[in-house]
């Protein structure tokens, strides 16, 4: 599926409903997940295993991701050992499985720092999730886009690709907020939230609008 035989305005419809999903669980600490047309996949998640899906998608694919917090929509996260974490990654296809399981099983150990970033703005939130092992800028900003935050960017090589095609040249992990502040003006000019953007900006890249 692609711009060509769907149209921009049908994209958006899409990404406008991703974003209600988002803003869903953000606000009601869970939500259901419909990746159709783009993929046959309805997930169910809640703010634990979406922590556990951003931390799984880091140097990994976001359907190996998918395939993992599925495993675990019907599961207690808190009672799984970092070896059932990690054997669920490996069957899901995530990279680093072990690295990950571990850094998983020690954030929702240090949960109370999470639910104390989830109470500030945006960029407070973000600061104060770094503390916690895995989650780097850009997984940061994921967890709390998905959370249905819309003003941290998801800065990747992916991305950067993204805005080089544009005539901006940057470089992780130095010029992450410099991305950001270019995504931003970006977004203004089309008349997009950066949460917004990012999503169009991976349907333009890869066909579907996933998360």
């Amino acid at each position: 599926m692609s711009l060509d035989n769907i149209g921009r305005s049908e994209v958006m419809e899409y990404v406008k409903k991703r974003v209600e999903e988002f803003e869903r669980l953000g606000k009601e600490g869970r939500t259901v997940f419909n990746f159709r047309p783009f993929l046959d996949l309805k997930l169910k998640a809640n703010v634990k295993t979406e922590l556990a899906f951003c931390i799984s998608t880091a140097n990994s694919s976001a359907l190996s991701g998918l395939k993992f917090q599925k495993s675990l929509e019907d599961l207690n996260l808190d009672n799984l050992s970092v070896d059932e974490i990690e054997g669920l990654m490996r069957s899901a296809g995530v990279r680093f499985a072990r690295r990950k399981a571990y850094y998983v099983k020690e954030a929702l150990e240090r949960f109370e720092i999470i639910e104390r970033a989830l109470s500030m703005n945006d960029f407070e939130a973000r600061k104060t999730l770094l503390k916690i092992k895995g989650f780097g800028m850009k997984e940061s900003s994921h967890f709390l886009r998905n959370l249905g935050r819309k003003n941290v960017a998801i800065v990747d090589r992916h991305v950067l690709r993204w805005l080089s095609e544009k005539g901006y040249s940057f470089k992780l992990p130095r010029d992450y907020v410099k991305a950001e502040l270019a995504l931003s003006v970006i977004a203004e000019g089309m008349g997009l939230t950066l949460a917004e953007l990012d999503l169009l900006i991976w349907f333009e890249m890869t066909g579907k609008v996933l998360k």
